[in-house]
Order: structure tokens, then C-alpha cells, then sequence
């Protein structure tokens, strides 16, 4: 039946069972998420500034 976890799809539960496999990816996964939200924040912070 593959990968599957109570109240996800079944594409879910091999996602989440490939990052188990590979704990790697959830490592870059949150490297990229936080590097995605101090990217934002910081273009945020920018344009504030140059309002002034």
C-alpha cells in the first residue's frame, strides 16, 4: 500500500516518509523557509527606511 499516515493523503504520507529517509531535506527545507522570511523581512525593512 506504501507510505500513509491517519488523515493525509497518500502523495502526503510519502512525502513526509521520504523526509524521514532523508533528514537532510527537512534541514534545507527549513534553511530555505528561514531564508525566505529574512529575505522578505529585510526587503520590508528596507523600503520603510527609504520612506523616511
Amino acid at each position: 500500500m506504501g507510505p500513509y499516515y491517519r488523515g493525509t493523503s497518500q502523495g502526503m504520507g510519502a512525502f513526509f516518509d521520504t523526509l524521514y529517509e532523508h533528514p537532510i531535506l527537512m534541514l534545507l527545507f527549513v534553511a530555505g523557509a528561514v531564508g525566505t522570511a529574512i529575505y522578505f523581512w529585510r526587503k520590508k525593512n528596507t523600503k520603510e527606511q527609504s520612506g523616511l
